[in-house]
């Protein structure tokens, strides 16, 4: 009887145990409802991970994409500056080749006229020396149409020939 008492109590506590628990909720810290919710609210989660990765999939390949078309644009714009630098070079030396051309001609030029005046002043000394020195020698001898005619030989025998052809 004995045992029989000790069963008895041990399933009266045990079903008053299990009462309060499910009534009052206070020995059991989570109830079914709250696990389902709980559940629901992981899976909701999981979805929204899911689905907020698959957008930052496609931003990263709208912002590889992106970034494709502007190295794209960028490397154009290098280019063309490439080809602008290297006409505006050629476009320079060749302006400075004429620049150069046009210099070195009438350098030439100015030589040319430079040393027509020096050839002229130096036979115009000439004909001073040679007819002070004839007339020196020969100021007695000579009569004046002989010293016209004296002088003129003179020159025309220091002019060099004239330059038709240049």
């Amino acid at each position: 009887m004995n045992t029989a008492l000790i069963v008895i109590a041990f399933l009266i506590g045990l079903v008053v145990v299990v009462y309060a628990c499910f009534k009052l909720g206070s020995l059991m810290p989570f109830s079914v409802a709250e696990m389902r919710a709980r559940r629901e609210a992981v899976a909701t989660s999981l979805e929204s991970a899911q689905k907020a990765e698959a957008r930052l999939a496609e931003v990263r390949a709208e912002i590889d994409a992106e970034i494709a078309r502007a190295s794209a644009q960028a490397e154009e714009i290098l280019d063309r500056a490439r080809r602008e630098a290297v006409a505006v070079a050629e476009e320079t030396a060749t302006r400075a080749r004429r620049e150069a051309a046009a210099f070195i001609e009438r350098a030439h030029n100015d030589v040319a006229v430079e040393r027509d005046r020096a050839v002229s002043d130096l036979r115009r000394e000439l004909g001073a020396l040679v007819v002070e020195g004839a007339g020196a020698v020969l100021r007695d001898a000579i009569d004046e149409p002989t010293h016209a005619r004296l002088i003129g030989e003179s020159l025309n025998a220091v002019r060099p020939p004239s330059r038709e052809g240049a």
